[in-house]
């Protein structure tokens, strides 16, 4: 197994098959010729529709690659969060550093209040939230000495450790000691060897001693591996509770190997999953996405390739590698990729063009084209989609009709993550 990491949330991987399907092109649907489609009251610019703001789902949350979070209703002004979201997607939790101490706040992304805030000593700032939103990871930084501190909105600081290392935490265990005082086991770190090779660890929250994480298919053996790679983008599983990380421009000794996904299992255990090399993955763009219910995994290429994995096989027990179920090559490639999944279709975005493909087979049922290079999009289960680029936020219909547009708020870094929570 290969790493590294930069921020954000992170875990391992396995390789894959080589099989392409023929995209299946419907008739493009020209969308409008301006971006001026937001509403004014309960009007739209959008011909047919009398609230275009109205038909988004009732509430959006936008993650961007400075880490906001920018919250939407609508005809309600966007709300703008610095912070880190919890893997529910329903709590941020954000740190202001003045004069030696850290006002950390807890923000409920359903309405936008903050719902508690405690005052920390040090200059800190949060890494991870909980599942259930409430514990934190903080970290303060002097060269190679890292401050760990965990924190809750009613107890204040719960735990301060000093290492002797760089250490990022990026998620808890989710496994509880029995008659503990209520924290998880384990934190999961990314302790950094160098600036792009680093190891995986785990912090146990009762000795505060830095331990090795479990392998995710052999409980009976731990993970000790260096590795060297770069991370590009993140997607959390609930139902199954793994943390998938895409990793990219491996290199070994100079040598391009590829790319990977790291899977972490918040029940304790590491995994390190190959993505099919005909994808690209080394290096061009890449995006992950799952599906609600947990039973697959999809990796995307800006070169236009597609692979799906079967969640089950890299969470069972066995010998062999895991592999990708189904590859496709789409035919078309851009500058960047987006990839959303429900349980009924995965969506693909390269540019202006986008794919609609069956989760199983990975055939393509539908594509079209839209005036907008596509950052980050979420597929609805209704067959809508919500995708964001170019400035702005647009809902197409199942028959990829326009539904809803609103203009993104100037300045905004680009979009990495699209999530309807409510």
């Amino acid at each position: 197994m290969r790493l590294t990491a930069v921020a954000s949330m992170l875990m391992l991987t396995s390789c894959g098959a080589e099989v392409a399907t023929t995209s299946q092109d419907s008739t493009p649907v020209i969308p409008p010729q301006t971006s001026e489609t937001t509403t004014t009251g309960a009007t739209s610019t959008i011909a047919g529709i009398t609230d275009a703001e109205a038909a988004f789902p009732a509430r959006l949350a936008l993650t961007t690659s400075d880490g906001h979070v920018v919250t939407f209703s609508p005809h309600d002004d966007p709300v703008v969060t610095p912070g880190v979201m919890a893997p529910t997607g329903k709590v941020v939790v954000s740190a202001d550093s003045h004069a030696g101490r850290t006002m950390v706040e807890w923000h409920h992304v359903r309405n936008d209040e903050i719902s508690a805030e405690i005052q920390l000593d040090g200059d800190l700032h949060p890494t991870a939230v909980a599942q259930d939103g409430k514990l934190v990871a903080l970290v303060g930084s002097s060269g190679t000495t890292t401050t760990v501190v965990l924190a809750t909105p009613s107890q204040g600081e719960v735990r301060r450790w000093q290492f002797d290392s760089v250490l990022v935490p990026e998620a808890f265990s989710n496994a509880f000691q029995e008659g503990g005082d209520g924290l998880p086991i384990g934190v999961f770190v990314i302790e950094y060897l160098a600036e792009h090779t680093y190891r995986v660890r785990v912090i146990d929250t009762a000795s505060g001693e830095l331990g090795l994480p479990l392998n995710l298919r052999d409980k009976s053996q731990t993970v000790d591996e260096v590795m060297t790679a770069v991370s590009r983008t993140a997607v959390f599983e609930p139902n199954n509770q793994l943390l998938f990380t895409l990793y990219q421009d491996a290199t070994e000794g100079g040598e391009n190997v590829g790319s990977f996904i790291h899977t972490l299992g918040l029940f304790n255990g590491v995994w390190c999953l190959d993505v099919p090399r005909n994808l690209g993955l080394a290096d061009h763009p890449g995006a992950l996405a799952v599906t609600p219910d947990g039973s697959r995994l999809f990796a995307a290429s800006s070169t236009g390739g597609v692979a799906g994995f079967a969640v089950s096989d890299i969470t069972t027990f066995g010998p062999d590698m895991p592999e990708a179920r189904q590859t496709a090559a789409l035919g078309t490639s851009a500058a960047r990729v987006a990839v959303g999944a429900s349980n009924n279709e995965v969506v693909v975005a390269l540019g202006g063009s986008l794919y609609r493909l069956d989760p199983a087979t990975l055939t393509v049922r539908d594509s079209f084209t839209w005036d907008m290079d596509v950052e980050a999009l979420t597929a609805l289960d209704d067959g809508s989609i919500v995708m964001v680029g170019t400035g702005r936020m647009t809902m197409v219909s199942p028959d990829d009709r326009i539904m809803a547009e609103r203009v993104l708020p100037e300045g905004m870094n680009d979009v990495t993550r699209v999530a309807a929570v409510g």
